[in-house]
């Protein structure tokens, strides 16, 4: 209901708006020694339910970090302020220097791979999973993205490879073709949500290697209700 309230609200801040000036631009003199920044952070969807209040972290680049804590405790609603869908009521959430909310749409696969727990199909080839129709992700981005996460010969054993059409019953592993989507943009930071929750423990090591050849080079933020092996950094969320 919360969140239904608050999808309402920024359909209704939509309406509304006035076409912004273009922010400050992700550009090669930006700083690129903090990825994320929570400066002081409140959000709540009301008044009387304060999810997050005067939160602080730093991410830098290249820092693999877990944000553990219960649900309900405030991790999700880190990455939707990460993402810039949520505007915090006081304080700033800083993406590489530039406010999140300021981050312009066409910018932001290439900032971020967002791997959710379930995986969202849409109409169309393999390729078309991947790539979400976008047209600068090319064949060789696919193919690389599908060799990282191990899928290629699962791919290139179908009937018409990437340019099979996709349906319930292709994948096993759908989480592999999840991260191979979050890979292809080749975005600099990875967020992860409860990726490995209710897999089976071999399902889970599939998962976890792809994860690790993915996200070399790269900052990577996850949400999890449990420490696992190798995770960096671990920040509890209460």
């Amino acid at each position: 209901i919360h969140s239904a309230f608050a999808g309402i609200q920024k359909i209704n801040e939509f309406y509304i708006m006035e076409e912004k000036k273009q922010p400050a631009a992700l550009t090669e003199n930006t700083d690129y020694c903090i990825a994320a920044d929570l400066k002081n952070v409140t959000f709540g969807y009301d008044e009387s339910q304060v999810i997050l209040n005067d939160v602080s972290l730093q991410i830098k680049k290249g820092e693999q970090v877990t944000l553990l804590g219960r649900t309900g405790a405030g991790k999700s609603t880190i990455f939707k302020l990460l993402l810039g869908l949520y505007e915090p009521q006081k304080g700033m959430v800083l993406i590489w220097g530039v406010p999140s909310v300021d981050l312009p749409d066409a910018k932001k696969r290439k900032v971020f791979g967002y791997v959710e727990q379930s995986f969202h199909m849409v109409p169309g080839s393999v390729k078309d999973q991947i790539t979400l129709y976008d047209a600068k992700i090319s064949d060789t981005d696919v193919k690389k993205a599908a060799e990282l996460t191990g899928l290629a010969k699962t791919i290139e054993a179908l009937p018409d490879q990437y340019d099979t059409i996709c349906t319930q019953d292709l994948f096993s592993q759908w989480q592999l073709l999840s991260i191979a989507r979050a890979a292809a943009a080749e975005p600099e930071i990875l967020l992860l949500d409860e990726i490995t929750a209710n897999l089976d423990a071999e399902t889970e090591k599939m998962v976890l290697n792809a994860l690790q050849r993915v996200s070399k080079n790269r900052t990577v933020i996850s949400i999890s209700h449990r420490t696992m092996a190798e995770t960096g950094r671990v920040i509890p969320i209460s």
